[in-house]
């Protein structure tokens, strides 16, 4: 090897080094190490495939651009269950067998043991463990029966809502100090059993339908309502866009990835349509039911 050879090599090791370690390759896949920081729940699944790595955008769309820590880079890494796992209920029933026409994936996600977690408490509960492995714990709050945010830094310092009067809601020292993601779960279970569709659905309401990003949701409140987020977002050179939709339902059960009308996990969500139909719940969406999280 002559000297100029050497000199090179030596550059190239040393640029090597001096690289800042990536949490993701360059196909946008993460490691098992980092999927268990950010995706710290008790999971059924030993390896780790990405929504990412399952499902290739369509022929002739391409991913969106998302930043690295973005809550939509976040749901484009979800860990996905096996394959031809069938969506179950926390009681272990099984709700859509593993081959049902609806049905594109299941997330590895845990329930609780109650029936909580339903539909609107899905979408919660994607927010809230975002912001708590984005080191933002204190930033989540939810909207909740009383008509105001109720937040996990209220929780940990053993605030609890009281009613005083007919209307009047207060926050009270109820509990001791907890801090953690055990504490963590434990305030998102609270709130589960606070808040229902008629409450997320006073969320922000985004006016503008190309300006829909992941983790956006469909809601229409009421009794019963239902909530489906966006997880996932492609588009064409013409202006079409496809999403991955994902939903809870009830009872609490598997939080799951839905195939369209055509058999595809890839949705029309396109600026122009007046309606979008999703699977198991009769009325179609529109975009007027499309909300966004404040915190």
């Amino acid at each position: 090897m002559t000297k100029n050879c050497r000199s090179a090599s030596v550059i190239l090791v040393l640029l090597l080094v001096a690289m800042p370690a990536s949490s993701a390759s360059a196909d946008g896949t993460l490691s098992q190490a980092d999927a268990a920081k950010l995706y710290p729940w008790s999971r059924h699944r030993v390896g780790y495939e990405s929504l990412a790595d399952r499902f290739a955008a369509p022929a002739g769309f391409r991913r969106v651009k998302v930043a690295k820590g973005s809550y939509a880079f976040w749901l484009r890494h979800l860990p996905l269950r096996a394959k031809m796992t069938p969506v179950r209920s926390y009681l272990g029933d099984t709700i859509l067998d593993a081959g049902h026409p609806a049905l594109a994936a299941v997330v590895d996600l845990d329930l609780s043991k109650r029936d909580r977690q339903q539909c609107a408490d899905t979408i919660m509960r994607l927010r809230g463990e975002y912001l708590h492995a984005a080191g933002k714990a204190d930033q989540t709050h939810f909207r909740w029966a009383g008509g105001k945010y109720f937040g996990y830094k209220h929780w940990r310092k053993g605030l609890r809502p009281v009613k005083e009067g007919k209307r009047r809601w207060v926050f009270r020292p109820k509990s001791r100090a907890r801090r953690g993601y055990a504490a963590f779960r434990r305030y998102l279970e609270f709130m589960f059993s606070w808040t229902g569709t008629q409450h997320q659905a006073g969320e922000r309401r985004i006016r503008d339908a190309a300006s829909l990003v992941a983790g956006d949701f469909f809601v229409q409140g009421g009794s019963p309502g239902h909530a489906v987020v966006v997880i996932d977002i492609v588009e064409n050179d013409s202006g079409h866009r496809r999403a991955i939709i994902g939903q809870g339902f009830m009872p609490a059960q598997d939080l799951h990835l839905m195939k369209g009308p055509s058999g595809s996990p890839w949705i029309d969500i396109s600026p122009h349509l007046k309606s979008i139909p999703t699977p198991i719940w009769p009325q179609a969406f529109s975009f007027s039911d499309l909300r966004r999280f404040r915190y």
